[in-house]
């Protein structure tokens, strides 16, 4: 049956699968456009099956922005040769945008959006995408951080084309000095501390009490069976929580630009560059194929 050019570009408007795929797909259902895209739903779907137990790490990390909100998102591929494929990179693009315009609360929302080219929602585009491209693929994480534009600035930084992504949100008072040079140049390097020393929260009031319960745990167990006197294991204990600290917060960390000085430091040098109070609110750091 002789399949026109029309029939083929409405099924890639629908689908948005490639041009020879579609093409195939109506000859197999002999025109019928209703039928092409369920077999090419099902070929999806067996695809994904098949592919449902290799991992997927590679892939990319991507980060988008408008006034009042950013969002982070990962996308994974078995490969990184299918990081770089064109109808990946496309999905990517188009999702960064869905995800910044509808600006969903959470990756289940997410996955359920409608993708405005193919009618189907996320995850079955990314179905559609794994039986056209033959790899596990998973739209993984996603992150959103909503900010007051009066008062709060986000600064973000990508690392490794995508490797890692970070968001440092943080607040200025007066807001008149946010907008700032010195504010924008102190927030890329929080981001880029973040990025390379992945700190848990920005100050000690933001860790989850567990955490620290389980820390204190762990420092007791081992001060009961180091042979020092009892009395001095509060002391012990105190001490290995403020190298904890050190590690884990962000504003307590050596400053990976000059170690000889702290994140505080730098944050107080940009304060009295713009005569202003500056605060980390919170960040978000998203590394390709890390566990949360």
């Amino acid at each position: 049956m002789e399949i026109s050019a029309v029939q083929v570009k409405e099924l890639r408007e629908k689908t948005g699968l490639g041009m020879m795929i579609c093409k195939q797909a109506l000859q197999e259902s002999k025109g019928d456009m209703k039928i092409a895209i369920e077999n090419l739903r099902k070929q999806g779907q067996m695809t994904a099956a098949k592919r449902a137990g290799k991992v997927a790490k590679e892939g990319i990390v991507s980060i988008m922005t408008d006034a009042t909100s950013t969002i982070l998102f990962e996308v994974n591929s078995e490969t990184d040769f299918v990081a770089r494929n064109d109808d990946f990179v496309s999905f990517v693009d188009k999702l960064g945008k869905l995800l910044l315009a509808k600006k969903p609360a959470a990756i289940e929302e997410a996955r359920n959006l409608v993708m405005p080219d193919s009618g189907g929602t996320v995850e079955s585009r990314v179905t559609e995408l794994i039986g056209k491209i033959g790899e596990n693929l998973s739209f993984r994480r996603y992150r959103r951080i909503d900010i007051n534009p009066a008062t709060e600035r986000v600064v973000t930084y990508v690392h490794g084309k995508g490797k890692i992504g970070v968001a440092v949100k943080i607040s200025v008072d007066p807001p008149a000095a946010r907008a700032s040079e010195a504010v924008g140049l102190l927030g890329k390097d929080l981001a880029m501390q973040v990025a390379a020393a992945n700190p848990i929260a920005p100050d000690r009031q933001s860790i989850p009490a567990d955490i620290i319960a389980k820390e204190k745990e762990i420092y007791f167990t081992q001060v009961q069976s180091s042979g020092k006197p009892e009395k001095i294991w509060e002391k012990i204990v105190e001490g290995k929580l403020v190298k904890f600290y050190q590690e884990a917060v962000l504003i307590e960390q050596p400053f990976i630009r000059d170690p000889n000085t702290g994140v505080t430091d730098r944050i107080k040098a940009a304060e009295k560059e713009v005569n202003a109070q500056i605060r980390v609110v919170s960040f978000v750091r998203l590394e390709l194929g890390a566990e949360e």
